[in-house]
């Protein structure tokens, strides 16, 4: 887990340059900066650096998935139709997911390991 703690602290790093160099990008070329201007770029880093962070966690390795997925439905082996990618709308916004999905071929119904909690 150090691991993956320091790729995401250099990764969280990294977007938070980003975010500043486009807030400053966006700030009036003028002398006198007013609050209204500070808040809206202020408010927009904020949300930026949010999303960019929420997508970087969503991107965490997973544990790996067990070789066979049994529906509960049915209790038949499900088929992996391997990675899939999801929107998914958060508290904080809305990010993309990729997981792994499985398919029942007797009832037809979808699984995602990734609905299960951790």
């Amino acid at each position: 887990m150090t691991i993956e703690r320091n790729k995401i602290e250099q990764e969280f790093l990294e977007q938070a340059q980003k975010s500043i160099k486009k807030l400053l990008d966006e700030l009036p070329q003028t002398d006198r900066i007013s609050l209204s201007d500070m808040e809206r770029v202020t408010g927009r880093m904020g949300q930026d650096m949010m999303q960019r962070a929420l997508q970087s966690l969503a991107h965490i390795e997973q544990p790996p998935t067990p070789e066979e997925i049994w529906c509960k439905n049915c209790n038949r082996r499900m088929s992996s139709r391997g990675k899939r990618k999801k929107q998914v709308v958060t508290l904080r916004g809305e990010v993309e997911i990729e997981r792994d999905y499985y398919v029942c071929p007797q009832c037809r119904k979808g699984f995602s390991p990734l609905n299960e909690p951790i």
